[in-house]
């Protein structure tokens, strides 16, 4: 079991980052599909209602350099489906990740929240658990996992910042 926090600045409202970037169809494919490189990225469903956003997105990252005895392992792929809800009172989005390869043994969670850190910025933090239950190397995958999340966020909240700058945001 390991767990990570990331933290980043944004030059924007905490409500702009929620409505402006996290929900924007046009800012999450250029970021996912252009920026992150990923195979593939699609929201499956998104619902909402004065309370809550609940949604569901099929990703597949893209396939970094991984040690031989874990491509062994993800042997189907580093897909992922992702479900969250962001509650619209706390702005906080709390999100469950079922993998293609190896579901019910590696369980990722996380939970993200904004805070105002003064006219037109916001500080994101995000939270995440991962816990792989694979003998031998349930550990690795873990400290893979979040290396990656952690690489990919920073890479996110640079993208973010130009794009909140060229949109004037």
């Amino acid at each position: 079991m390991a767990d990570r926090r990331m933290a980043h600045t944004f030059d924007c409202s905490a409500e702009d980052y929620w409505d402006k970037l996290f929900f924007d169809d046009e800012y999450n494919r250029e970021l996912f599909l252009g920026r992150l490189r990923f195979e593939h990225w699609q929201v499956v469903s998104q619902e909402q209602d004065d309370k809550k956003i609940r949604r569901v997105i099929d990703a597949v990252p893209p396939m970094p350099d991984l040690p031989s005895v874990l491509k062994k392992v993800v042997k189907d792929g580093l897909g992922y489906r992702e479900t969250g809800v962001f509650d619209r009172a706390t702005r906080r989005y709390q999100l469950s990740v079922v993998t293609k390869s190896l579901p019910g043994k590696v369980d990722v969670t996380g939970v993200t929240t904004t805070q105002s850190v003064g006219d037109k910025r916001c500080s994101r933090v995000h939270l995440a658990h991962a816990q792989a239950n694979v003998r031998l190397v349930g550990g690795m995958i873990e400290a893979r996992l979040l290396d990656d999340m952690e690489k990919s966020y920073a890479k996110a909240a640079e993208f973010s910042n130009r794009w909140i700058e060229q949109r004037g945001l």
